[in-house]
């Protein structure tokens, strides 16, 4: 028998205990970076000046690189992404800003390693993130937003050294409210309420992909932590995932009646929202703020390097030198690799599209919408919640009552049909 690692071995070990190196050591390299992603994927905002005091950015991806160093016969299990990568590289490094190739590397090689381990993962009958993971995520993150709530407005809750463990581990923990009138919210175990929700957009979706019957379940908790976050993102966010909920109904008619509660919960409350006020004043008075309105500035990163196209984006300067760079990986890839970085896209997105009865193609698609463009291209979650909407799931997720299900009649058909 010869193998890849059969060179370092002994020449007396070249028999039996070959085989089972070859069978051993591969299997931890996988189990161990799996679990460095999955780590990723819950805890993605981790403070590594602790590690290299010399940092100045945030670091969310550093996990995942060392599970892609790994395994590198998973990460360039996709050559023909790979290769497509080096056309986008040469348009940033041609026209593109100083820091826009580090930026489509950070963006790019976290992804496609992380499409691939899932791929793996598929082929070896199992799932990247295990069942019940992502539910557990959100649903404690939620209920540690709700402990932050009363601690910081009725009663001291959280022990000292739990918040100054956070505070060293978490950049940009706040042992304070952001304000003493409670218009802004809190944020977690994130780095900041609007971070909070793109993290809880990620555990619900693959939530949703994975038990789909918790869907319900899901939405009152998102609306759970947007009530309690307060950021004008998770308030986007729950409106688009709420829109996802009333179309999974069986009949559209529901759909519709449902709709106007939803909405007229909505209207009431942006209406009475003291956040919501803030911001339009704040709008109104003193236009795109630094300080207030980071929501609208995320906007501006995301749209501008849209606007641009297909031209290589210059990054748009507000303030006197804060500088808008691209937020999403769509805006990313457009902004930096232009026409280049949109094929690198629609290739991706193509070759990983789900097919056949499993697709959950609604969910796909506003998946897509949010984790594409909305959501840092940098966040781990965001990556992860990507690659398991994509790839189709080892274990067969459980039929949804009550809802549109073209898989359920398909296998009835077929049953039927086999009889």
């Amino acid at each position: 028998m010869s193998t890849a690692f059969s060179h370092s071995l002994p020449v007396s070990l070249r028999d039996d205990d070959i085989g089972l190196f070859s069978l051993t050591f591969p299997s931890i390299r996988l189990g161990l970076a799996r679990w460095l992603v999955v780590f990723s994927f819950v805890w993605p905002f981790f403070n590594f000046k602790i590690l290299l005091p010399d940092v100045t950015v945030e670091c969310n991806f550093v996990l995942v690189l060392l599970a892609a160093v790994l395994l590198p016969e998973v990460a360039l299990r996709d050559k023909c992404s790979a290769l497509l990568a080096l056309p986008v590289f040469a348009v940033a490094l041609t026209w593109g800003n100083p820091t826009a190739p580090l930026r489509l590397v950070i963006g790019m090689i976290p992804l496609l390693f992380v499409l691939n381990l899932a791929r793996n993962m598929r082929e070896l009958g199992q799932d990247l993130i295990p069942p019940n993971l992502a539910y557990r995520s959100l649903f404690l993150f939620v209920v540690f937003c709700l402990v932050q709530t009363v601690h910081f407005r009725f009663i001291p809750l959280i022990p000292e050294w739990f918040t100054q463990s956070l505070i060293a581990v978490v950049p940009r923990y706040m042992e304070a409210p952001y304000d003493d009138t409670g218009i802004r919210g809190v944020q977690g175990w994130a780095t900041e309420p609007s971070s909070a929700a793109v993290t809880c957009i990620a555990f619900s979706l693959v939530t949703i992909r994975q038990r789909p019957d918790r869907r319900w379940t899901v939405l009152a908790l998102f609306a759970l932590l947007a009530f309690l976050n307060k950021s004008i993102y998770s308030l986007v966010l729950l409106i688009l995932l709420g829109l996802y909920c009333l179309f999974t109904l069986r009949r559209r008619f529901y759909s519709l009646l449902a709709l106007l509660p939803f909405a007229s919960a909505l209207i009431f409350y942006a209406l009475s929202s003291n956040r919501v006020e803030e911001l339009r004043s704040s709008f109104l008075t003193a236009g795109i703020s630094s300080e207030s309105n980071k929501e609208l500035l995320r906007f501006t990163q995301i749209l501008a390097p849209l606007g641009q196209f297909p031209h290589v984006y210059q990054p748009v300067i507000l303030f006197g030198g804060l500088v808008m760079e691209p937020t999403g990986l769509l805006p990313l890839l457009v902004g930096y690799g232009s026409v280049m970085g949109l094929l690198w896209v629609a290739n991706m997105i193509l070759r990983n599209l789900p097919r056949g009865h499993d697709s959950q193609w609604p969910l796909t698609l506003l998946g897509g919408l949010i984790l594409l463009i909305m959501t840092p291209p940098d966040l781990v979650p965001s990556i992860v919640a990507l690659a398991v909407l994509l790839v189709p799931l080892a274990s067969k997720p459980m039929p949804v009552e009550g809802s549109r299900n073209c898989s359920t009649e398909i296998a009835i058909s077929r049953s039927g049909g086999d009889e």
